[in-house]
């Protein structure tokens, strides 16, 4: 399978990246800035996943496109990342469109999952304030796949609360909308399983149409 893939130097992407040509699938791996090392089935371009026009050339004559996109959280306050997240996205599905290209995955956040009945993790009082701007517009793209606005072969993949460098284990619970604990309370993931998860969805399509979260 061919993936085009945004977000491919970033934590979570380059973990994706590293499990879908450890499978044999060929990745065109799209970075703002890095440069990564060559690799048998890897191509790699410099693009801007905010230019529609980009993202509608360069996703042409793939099979799928994953996105694990981040605007760098560190660099940018709650609210202009969330600006930033909405442009990306708008290019990103309009793109999409464009090129005839069916199938994406999109790797969102942790905010929208159920953290108890009728309260997303976003309105719980744990979540963090400075992080909700953000977290609301990455809700607010989930809302809008499920209500149809774009018509593609959609999957939505949200993390759980925590997700950090660790052992490739293949070890792991799927869920839908709720957010997933062990039987310690603690919702966690490593990223090698988690991108595990994201390239087992390409494969199978389990959850298109539909949002899905991974975590042990």
């Amino acid at each position: 399978m061919s993936i085009l893939l945004f977000g491919a130097s970033g934590n979570i992407g380059s973990n994706i990246r590293q499990e879908a040509l450890w499978r044999g699938h060929r990745v065109t791996a799209v970075t703002r800035s890095a440069d990564l090392e060559p690799q048998e089935r890897l191509t790699t371009l410099k693009a801007d996943i905010a230019d529609e026009d980009e993202v509608a050339k360069i996703a042409a004559g793939h099979d799928a496109v994953i996105s694990a996109y981040s605007p760098g959280m560190r660099r940018y306050s709650a609210e202009e990342a969330a600006e930033l997240i909405r442009k990306a996205h708008d290019a990103l599905f309009a793109g999409v469109k464009r090129s005839e290209v069916r199938r994406i995955i999109i790797v969102g956040g942790v905010g929208s999952l159920e953290a108890s009945p009728g309260a997303d993790v976003v309105d719980s009082d744990f979540y963090p304030a400075e992080h909700k701007a953000h977290t609301l517009r990455n809700r607010e793209i989930l809302r809008s796949l499920k209500r149809g606005d774009y018509d593609l072969d959609w999957s939505y993949v949200s993390p759980p609360l925590s997700i950090k460098p660790g052992e490739r284990t293949g070890k792991f619970r799927l869920g839908e909308d709720k957010l997933l604990r062990d039987d310690a309370g603690e919702s966690r993931i490593s990223e090698a399983d988690f991108a595990i998860a994201v390239v087992d969805e390409l494969e199978r399509g389990r959850f298109i149409r539909r949002r899905f979260t991974a975590a042990y």
